[in-house]
């Protein structure tokens, strides 16, 4: 009995190593930059690059995202709250590559109105679309800006079916 059970508990765990990379969750973190010259390693940019600099992602994923800005709002306080869509053209560390779109939300502090020196700011993007290697992705990536470094300090996950 003790033998059936050791086997079937070593089938299992082999046919679990077994399974294709893209199924399950990956955690992705790393850096971006804005990069005006930034080419994504498969594919093609956007025709439309969006309304800052490209921002090259290097890490878990690496590729180039496009920030197109819906609304805007500054307060007087000095906060800051953005929303817009998103592209990603790159891949997944894990051999994934394509595209994805995304909804965001920023929250920045600023010292004024003139956008001249940033506080603090974060933003979150859940994964609402994708092709190629990321059709059917789900996830959430999550942006902290290092005002000192001028980047972006990301993390989050990623499900490919």
């Amino acid at each position: 009995m003790f033998r059936q059970v050791a086997l079937s508990v070593a089938a299992s765990l082999l046919a679990v190593l077994a399974m294709p990379a893209s199924a399950g969750t990956t955690q992705v973190s790393g850096i971006g930059v804005f990069d005006t010259e930034c080419e994504p390693p498969v594919g093609s940019p956007p025709v439309d690059l969006g309304d800052y600099p490209p921002i090259k992602l290097t890490g878990s994923l690496y590729g180039c995202w496009y920030t197109y800005v819906e609304s805007s709002k500054f307060n007087r306080s000095g906060t800051y709250q953005e929303t817009g869509t998103e592209i990603f053209v790159g891949c997944l560390d894990s051999g994934a590559c394509g595209t994805f779109e995304t909804t965001y939300t920023v929250t920045a502090k600023y010292v004024d109105e003139t956008f001249a020196e940033e506080i603090h700011g974060r933003c979150h993007h859940p994964l609402a679309s994708g092709t190629g290697g990321f059709a059917g992705a789900k996830g959430l990536i999550n942006f902290k800006d290092d005002v000192v470094n001028l980047k972006f300090d990301y993390r989050g996950h990623i499900s490919l079916e």
